[in-house]
């Protein structure tokens, strides 16, 4: 095997490569490696695997989001052009303070834009009206029901029986047929104790 002779002159080449893990030995991607002396470097693929080509004495830095720095000096006393190197890196806490975006530069300026909200007509008559329809129904269970609120109801069953297949079934607390149902059984007595 023919081995390249260098003079003084020439630069001796060496290709780095190798793949970066985290301490459980999982390859990471995308890190940043740099050349501190030359700003230049490259990223680990998806399987956390790099090459490029450094010279002796290079200062390489590792980095990665979540990850504490790693630097690697390349020796210049290597006898082979190929360097091959696994790069552990270990995990770093960072700890970032809760952050809450607000239209509104302070407190007092919500409570005076919630306080001068106007919501459109037609949207406050059918509030009014649902929240009408809610309240006959639990206080009259024999009324005959809006088709319109019967048929949403049915709907809500069906969704329920399918979403709950083989499960507790799902009962929510802000369905008014539900709390109709609620107030028709306790009027009925079936919640007392026979024991008693």
């Amino acid at each position: 095997m023919l081995t390249p002779a260098f003079s003084q002159d020439d630069e001796k080449l060496i290709q780095l490569s190798g793949v970066v893990r985290n301490e459980f030995l999982q390859p990471l991607q995308f890190v940043h490696i740099l050349i501190l002396n030359q700003h230049r470097g490259t990223i680990s693929d998806t399987r956390g695997m790099f090459s490029f080509v450094v010279h002796p004495r290079d200062t390489i830095m590792f980095s990665a989001v979540g990850y504490k720095r790693t630097g690697l000096i390349i020796p210049d006393n290597l006898a082979s052009f190929n360097y091959p190197v696994d790069v552990i890196m270990e995990t770093d806490t960072i700890e970032i303070r809760e952050v809450i975006i607000l239209p509104w530069k302070t407190y007092e300026e919500f409570k005076r834009a919630f306080v001068s909200i106007e919501l459109p007509d037609d949207d406050l008559k059918r509030a009014y009206r649902n929240l009408a329809l809610i309240r006959s129904q639990i206080h009259n269970p024999d009324a005959a029901p809006d088709p319109d609120l019967n048929y949403q109801y049915h709907l809500r069953e069906q969704y329920n029986e399918l979403y709950t297949v083989g499960q507790t079934p799902y009962y929510s607390i802000f369905n008014p047929m539900r709390w109709a149902e609620f107030f028709k059984y306790l009027e009925e007595g079936r919640f007392k104790n026979p024991n008693k």
